[in-house]
C-alpha cells in the first residue's frame, strides 16, 4: 500500500515536471497551428459564401471546417492539460469551453445517437446547420486572434498608427468581401466595392449604387456587419473578446491605446468601459430592432417574419450606430416610416443614443451612477456629460425651429398639421446631424435649410459617440473661448470649473485642420469633376468627412478620381484630423528654453 502510494506522488511529481517543462513549447506549436489552420478555414468560409463554387468543392470545404473545429476541440482539452492551475484555465476560457461542450453535444447527440438538434433547419435559408457550425468556428477564431490582440502591447505602436491600421485592414477585408460575385446582384466595379465599404466601416452611409438592390442579403450582412464594426471601433470589439469572452490578460500598453481611442482618462476604467460599450451597444440595437420588428409586423410590408427580422436589425444597427444605410432607395419613405410616429421616435432614441456618446449614456443611464447621485447629493453628472447634453439639447431645438419655419411651406406641405410638421422638423434635425436618415426629399429643400444641415453634420455628434464632425464639445470649448474674449475674460469657466487654454487649442486645431481638408478635398472635386455644382460638393464632401452620410445621391455619377477622394474624405473624417496628425509626425520633446514674446495685429 506505502508502495502504491509512493509510485503514484513519483508518477504525479514527473507528470507535473513534464507539464512544466514542456508547457511553453506546446503552447507555441498550438499557436503557430491556430494561425495557420485558422485562415485556411476562413478563406474557405469566405469562398464558400463569396464564390459560385462546385458541389465537390463545397463538399471540401465542409471538411475542412469540421476538421479545423475538431482541431480546436483538442487543442481546447491539450491546453487544459498542460495548464497547472486548470480550474484557473476553465474559470479564464469559460466561453470557449461552452462552445466547445456544445459542439461535443451536437456531435454525440446527432451522430451517435442519431438525435437532430439542428433546430435551424425550418428556416429557409441554404444549409443552416453548416452556417450554425461555422459560426461556432468564427467565435473561436476570433477569440484566438483576441489573444494575440495582447501582444500588440509589447511593440511600440502609437495609438493613432493602431487606429490607422484597424480601419484600414477593416476596409480592405469589407472590399474583399463586396466584391466576391455572390455579396451582389450584377457584380460591382472595384472603386464602388471600396467606397461602399469605407462609408460601412466609417459609418457613413453614402453610396454610389443601391444597397437593397446591388447588393444580395449576404452582401447587405457584409454591410451590416462593417457598421457594427466600425461604429464600435474594432478594436474595442477585440478587447471585448479578449478580456470578458476568454479572459485573456491585456498588457498595460494596450490599455493605454484602448484608453486614447476610447477618450477616457483614466486607465483602470478602460477595460470595464469597453466591455459596457459592447454590452450596451448591442442591448440598445436589439430593443430598437424588437420595436421596429413590431411595428413593421402591424404594416404588413413585409413578405415574412425572416424578412422583417433581417430589416429591423439593419435599421436598428446603422441607426445605433449613425450609418445611415438604407434597403430601399428612397431612404424611409418606402418603409412606412414617414407620416407615423412610433418609428420615427425609435428611429430618434437610437440615432441620439449613438450621438452622444458611450461615455454620457454610462454617467446618465448606468443604475450605479443613478444610485450614487441619490444616494449622495453633491454627486452631479460628469462636466463633459453636462456639456454634451446641453450643446446637443440646444442644437436640436434651435435648429427644429429654424428648419420648421423655413421649410413649412416647402416640403413640409405634404404634412397634416402643425404638430406634424414640428415633428418632422425634429426628426430631420435629430438623424441629418450624424445618421442621414431622412423623410424628406434633400434636394427639394431650401439652399437655406441645406446650409444648416451642412452646418449641423460638420458640428456632428459627441466625443466618444458614433457621430463624426469636430464634436458638440469642440463647439462649446470654442464658443466659450469666444464669449471670454468679448467679455475680455483671462480664464474660460463652466460650473465652477476652469477650462484649460490647452483644450482651446485643442478645439481650434480641430475646426481650423477640419476646414481646411474639407475645403482641399471640395477643390481637389471640382477639378476632377468640374461639372458638379458647388452645393453638391460642399454637401457631399461635408457629408462624408463628417461621416453623416446625408446625400443628394450626386456621388453615384462621379468619375472614379471624385469617389477616390470622397472614399479619403470619410477615412480620415472616422479617424479624426488630430489622429492623422500624431499618426503621421514625431512628437519631438520642447526645450526648456523661452524666446521673448512676439506680437502682431490680429483681426
Amino acid at each position: 500500500m506505502w508502495f502504491n502510494k509512493s509510485h503514484k506522488e513519483y508518477a504525479h511529481s514527473k507528470l507535473k515536471i513534464h507539464i512544466a517543462t514542456h508547457k511553453e513549447k506546446v503552447y507555441r506549436i498550438m499557436q503557430v497551428l491556430s494561425l495557420i489552420i485558422s485562415l485556411i478555414t476562413i478563406t474557405c468560409i469566405i469562398c464558400y459564401h463569396g464564390l459560385y463554387i462546385s458541389t465537390h468543392l463545397k463538399e471540401v470545404i465542409r471538411w475542412i471546417i469540421f476538421g479545423s473545429l475538431l482541431f480546436y476541440v483538442v487543442k481546447y482539452f491539450l491546453m487544459l492539460f498542460y495548464s497547472l492551475h486548470r480550474k484557473e484555465y476553465l474559470k479564464r476560457s469559460w466561453f470557449e469551453g461552452i462552445i466547445i461542450a456544445v459542439l461535443i453535444l451536437q456531435f454525440f447527440s446527432y451522430y451517435i445517437f442519431n438525435f437532430d438538434l439542428r433546430f435551424i433547419n425550418s428556416m429557409n435559408f441554404e444549409n443552416y446547420y453548416l452556417l450554425f457550425i461555422q459560426f461556432y468556428f468564427l467565435i473561436i477564431v476570433l477569440i484566438e486572434f483576441t489573444k494575440v490582440s495582447g501582444l500588440m502591447g509589447r511593440h511600440k505602436i502609437s495609438p493613432p498608427v493602431l487606429m490607422l491600421l484597424s480601419f484600414f485592414m477593416l476596409i480592405l477585408v469589407g472590399t474583399v468581401l463586396l466584391s466576391m460575385p455572390r455579396m451582389t446582384t450584377n457584380g460591382i466595379s472595384l472603386i464602388d466595392a471600396l467606397f461602399t465599404a469605407t462609408s460601412a466601416s466609417c459609418i457613413t452611409g453614402l453610396t454610389t449604387v443601391s444597397t437593397g438592390t446591388a447588393f444580395t442579403i449576404k452582401g447587405q450582412i457584409v454591410i451590416m456587419i462593417l457598421v457594427q464594426l466600425g461604429g464600435m471601433s474594432i478594436l474595442s470589439f477585440a478587447t471585448f473578446f479578449s478580456t470578458f469572452l476568454s479572459q485573456s490578460y491585456v498588457g498595460l500598453r494596450y490599455q493605454y491605446m484602448v484608453r486614447d481611442i476610447m477618450n477616457t482618462d483614466q486607465l483602470s476604467d478602460t477595460v470595464s468601459l469597453v466591455r459596457s460599450i459592447v454590452l450596451t451597444t448591442f442591448t440598445i440595437e436589439l430593443v430598437g430592432a424588437a420595436l421596429l420588428f413590431t411595428y413593421w409586423k402591424t404594416t404588413g410590408i413585409f413578405h415574412s417574419d425572416g424578412q422583417n427580422l433581417f430589416y429591423s436589425l439593419f435599421y436598428a444597427i446603422n441607426a445605433f450606430n449613425n450609418g445611415g444605410f438604407v434597403l430601399v432607395d428612397k431612404s424611409l419613405l418606402e418603409m412606412g416610416v414617414d407620416n407615423t410616429y412610433f418609428p420615427q421616435i425609435v428611429m430618434m432614441a437610437l440615432v441620439f443614443l449613438g450621438g452622444i456618446g458611450f461615455l454620457t449614456i454610462r454617467d446618465f443611464f448606468s443604475s450605479r451612477y443613478i444610485r450614487q447621485r441619490n444616494k449622495y447629493k453633491w454627486k452631479k453628472l460628469m462636466p463633459q456629460t453636462q456639456v454634451v447634453l446641453v450643446t446637443t439639447m440646444t442644437l436640436i431645438v434651435v435648429g427644429s425651429i429654424l428648419f420648421f419655419f423655413l421649410e413649412k411651406n416647402n416640403t413640409l406641405t405634404g404634412q397634416r398639421g402643425l404638430f406634424d410638421k414640428m415633428f418632422v422638423s425634429v426628426f430631420e434635425i435629430v438623424t441629418c446631424r450624424t445618421s442621414g436618415f431622412t423623410v424628406l426629399n434633400v434636394n427639394s429643400m431650401h439652399l437655406s435649410s441645406v446650409m444648416i444641415i451642412i452646418l449641423l453634420m460638420f458640428i456632428g455628434g459627441a466625443p466618444g459617440s458614433t457621430g463624426g464632425g469636430i464634436k458638440t464639445t469642440t463647439l462649446f470649448v470654442l464658443v466659450k473661448s469666444i464669449q471670454a474674449t468679448i467679455l475680455g475674460k483671462k480664464r474660460l469657466e463652466y460650473h465652477h470649473r476652469t477650462i484649460p487654454f490647452s483644450m482651446v487649442d485643442r478645439a481650434s486645431t480641430i475646426v481650423t485642420m477640419s476646414l481646411i481638408f474639407i475645403f482641399t478635398s471640395c477643390f481637389l472635386i471640382a477639378v476632377v469633376q468640374p461639372d458638379v455644382p458647388l452645393m453638391d460638393v460642399v454637401f457631399e464632401t461635408t457629408s462624408g468627412f463628417t461621416t453623416c452620410g446625408l446625400s443628394t445621391g450626386a456621388p453615384a455619377g462621379w468619375n472614379w478620381m471624385a469617389k477616390l477622394i470622397l472614399i479619403f474624405n470619410m477615412y480620415i473624417g472616422r479617424i479624426g484630423t488630430l489622429t492623422i496628425a500624431f499618426a503621421l509626425t514625431k512628437q519631438k520633446k520642447e526645450s526648456q528654453h523661452e524666446y521673448p514674446d512676439m506680437y502682431i495685429m490680429v483681426g
